[in-house]
């Protein structure tokens, strides 16, 4: 199947039009750099995998997410973050972290996660969901200082800070997702240890 060298995998969206279209979230090594991280596509099913979205050799990707509707625009989560076996809390953020965004099925990326348009700054984990019910309706959450459920209602040009319960989110290593309620856009469901 390939990618044996990324490691750990985040998230795998199939195009729900063609099932030989795939994307890998490839986080990397944990423990050290590896260049096998970040966002890969195949076309074939998965015989060949090309890198589409790469930040550094210490940036893997974490999550991804189609607008429904439509499995050209594609969301993808970046993660600088290491592991070290010994380390009781590793850092769950770095500079290489943020939110991408294709309109081209991950042909060209543009960033979307800047703090002028109203996102965290210094992003660590982020975790993306998309509204079923609302194409442009867009929900972050981001581990950072001012962290928690970031929404955006133009398909992620600008951002609000809508939640920062920490009931929700925790450190990177530690929260595991959110999705939004299929009929209801201000519906939000999210998966944490706390």
């Amino acid at each position: 199947m390939g990618l044996k060298h990324t490691q750990a995998i985040g998230s795998v969206l199939v195009d729900p039009h063609d099932p030989n279209i795939v994307y890998v979230a490839a986080l990397g090594h944990p423990y050290g750099p590896n260049a096998e991280r970040g966002v890969f596509k195949t076309t074939d099913g998965g015989k060949t995998w090309h890198k589409v979205l790469y930040k550094n050799v210490n940036t893997g990707a974490i999550d991804l997410a189609f607008q429904p509707g439509d499995a050209r625009v594609i969301y993808a989560a970046l993660w600088q973050t290491r592991r070290p076996p010994w380390n009781v809390y590793p850092p769950s953020n770095g500079p290489g972290s943020g939110l991408y965004k294709s309109t081209d099925a991950g042909k060209t990326w543009t960033e979307i996660s800047q703090p002028a348009h109203g996102f965290a700054a210094q992003p660590g984990r982020i975790g993306i969901a998309v509204a079923p019910s609302d194409p442009q309706r867009v929900y972050a959450m981001v581990d950072a200082k001012a962290g928690g459920l970031y929404r955006s209602d133009d398909g992620g040009a600008h951002w609000t800070h809508v939640s920062s319960d920490v009931r929700i989110w925790q450190r990177g290593w530690y929260f595991g997702g959110i999705t939004v309620a299929p009929r209801d856009a201000n519906v939000i469901y999210a998966a944490n240890t706390a």
